[in-house]
Order: structure tokens, then C-alpha cells, then sequence
């Protein structure tokens, strides 16, 4: 349909999920740029081009084209956690560093997460990630309590029982950290996720 109607941006933006959903993520950022040359007040566009970028492990230009999007719709629940877990991943150092998570970014993290459900009550996404960001803060209670309510909204988000059980063997309530990580194993997560979890529960003694 492009090759018949170059200014078509609806056909343009469809290529660009269907690349997307492919895999075929420098297709779709190419798909998605072509829709903001007609059309450049598309805030889905954008927002799909920042969720494209951030596949690519690229989040400085994720961060830029979420924040364009909220410039253009400021109401967006998807694009306020979208950001929020952008600013959490560049919170975060490098595999194999020894610093701590940068703090500013955290709260910058938790300030969209907060934006997302204020704009969208119990938004399970959103509470996952402000879990993280309390457990990377050392807030134990104040994850548990955000995970919890994402099971209760999700109850086989297989990430927020994998977070769970990390805040609560960091609390140093290893009979639920013990449990919570059966449950995570239970949903045939991942094998790196799978694999992480058994090494942790083996270091806890959980039976």
C-alpha cells in the first residue's frame, strides 16, 4: 500500500507495528519516521517509535520521542509508564558495575509511574514498575505493597512475582520470598528468569 499511496501515514503506521511485531525493528523505526515526515504531531507515532527505540536498547532516543508524544498528548497513560520504565532502565548501571542506580533517575522513573496511574487506576504495568523503582531504592515495604496490588489486577504477571520475591528476600522474610518464587516458577517463565530465581532460592536454604 506505501508503494501506491506515499503519503498514506495510516499505511505508513501499520507497516511499522506489523515490522514491530516481526522483530524488525529498524524497518519499523524507518516505518514510523515516515509517518512524522506527514504527519508531525502524531503522538502514536512517536510513542511507537520510542517503544521501537527502547527494543533496540536505545533509550536516550526513547526518552526523546516519548517525551514528544506527552507534548502532544499530555493524558496518555501508556506513554507516562512507557517513559517510566525508560528512566528506570537508565537508572540502572551496567551489567557488572558496582555503583548504585542513579537516584534522580529513579525518581524521574517513579514520577511517571505515579502520572500513569493517576491517569489510569490500578494500571498493573504501572505498579510493577513502581515496585522496581522501590526496590532499587531499598523502599522494601513500599514494593511489596505496589506488587501486590499488580497481582491483584494481574495475577500471572510473571515479572511482578519475580520483583515480589526480590523485595521480600531483601526484607529478610525468606518463607515468603521462598513462596513467592514458587509461584514465579510455576508460570514457565523465561530459562535466564527460570534460572535466576532457582540460584537465588538455593542461596536463601528454601526447601
Amino acid at each position: 500500500m506505501v508503494e501506491s499511496e506515499p503519503d498514506n501515514g495510516d499505511a505508513y503506521f501499520l507497516l511499522g507495528q506489523v515490522y514491530n511485531e516481526t522483530g524488525e525493528f529498524q524497518k519499523a523505526v524507518a516505518a514510523f519516521e515516515e509517518v512524522l515526515a506527514l504527519e508531525p504531531d502524531n503522538a502514536a507515532a512517536h510513542h511507537n517509535l520510542g517503544v521501537t527505540y527502547f527494543q533496540l536498547q536505545n533509550p536516550e532516543a526513547a526518552l526523546a520521542e516519548f517525551e514528544a508524544a506527552l507534548d502532544i498528548d499530555p493524558d496518555d497513560p501508556d506513554t507516562h509508564y512507557q517513559l517510566g520504565a525508560t528512566h528506570l532502565v537508565m537508572a540502572l548501571p551496567g551489567a557488572g558495575s558496582a555503583s548504585s542506580p542513579d537516584p534522580e533517575k529513579l525518581e524521574q522513573a517513579e514520577a511517571e509511574f505515579e502520572a500513569a496511574l493517576d491517569l489510569r487506576e490500578n494500571m498493573p504495568e504501572a505498579l510493577i514498575g513502581l515496585g522496581n523503582v522501590h526496590l532499587q531504592q531499598g523502599n522494601y515495604e513500599a514494593a511489596i505493597e505496589a506488587l501486590q496490588q499488580a497481582l491483584e489486577h494481574a495475577s500471572e504477571a510473571p515479572q511482578a512475582y519475580y520483583a515480589l520475591g526480590q523485595a521480600y528476600a531483601q526484607s529478610g522474610d525468606v518463607e515468603s520470598a521462598c513462596e513467592t518464587y514458587k509461584r514465579f516458577l510455576d508460570l514457565e517463565p523465561p530459562s535466564s528468569w527460570r534460572t535466576q530465581a532457582e540460584q537465588t532460592m538455593t542461596a536463601l536454604g528454601c526447601p
